[in-house]
């Protein structure tokens, strides 16, 4: 009996903390994204973010319809990105392909420690995923693509 008040006190002493605030550790299903900068306002075509892996990271790239465009994150200072015309009417065309239901099929029970979660939203769809199952086969050739328009960003 001693034992068990022991633990409960040393318990509820830990959970009290310090004051000083915790390192805040990202969640897959964290959204953080500013819902002004809504796909489809401003010019913007697509806003990708990919967030988890290993390292706990989070990137967002905002493409515009001009082709001009950044990437943000929290591992690399911001980066603006001009994106060829050539690169810019194959996303337009593979966004107009995307099956969104398809991309949005889950298998059962992912559970998946150091997979990435991409947030991908364009023309007023949007889609959040760990790009696993019938939803990795759908969007393969768009991250594929985003991975052209943005080396080294991540993935």
């Amino acid at each position: 009996m001693l034992l068990l008040i022991i633990l409960v006190g040393a318990t509820l002493g830990c959970s009290e903390g310090d004051g000083t605030p915790s390192a805040e550790i990202p969640a897959p299903d964290k959204e953080t994204e500013d819902p002004t900068n809504d796909p489809g306002s401003s010019g913007v075509m697509l806003t990708f973010r990919r967030s988890g892996g290993f390292l706990g990271t989070t990137e967002t790239i905002t493409i515009r319809s001009d082709g001009r465009g950044k990437i943000e994150g929290d591992a690399t200072p911001p980066q603006r990105l001009e994106v060829p015309p050539e690169l810019l009417n194959r996303l337009e065309e593979e966004l107009r392909n995307l099956d969104w239901d398809r991309a949005a099929t889950e298998p059962r029970n992912v559970s998946c420690s150091d997979c990435f979660v991409y947030t991908i939203r364009s023309g007023g769809q949007r889609v959040k995923t760990t790009g696993m199952g019938q939803s990795g086969q759908e969007l393969s050739d768009l991250l594929a693509l985003v991975d052209e328009i943005a080396p080294g960003s991540g993935r």
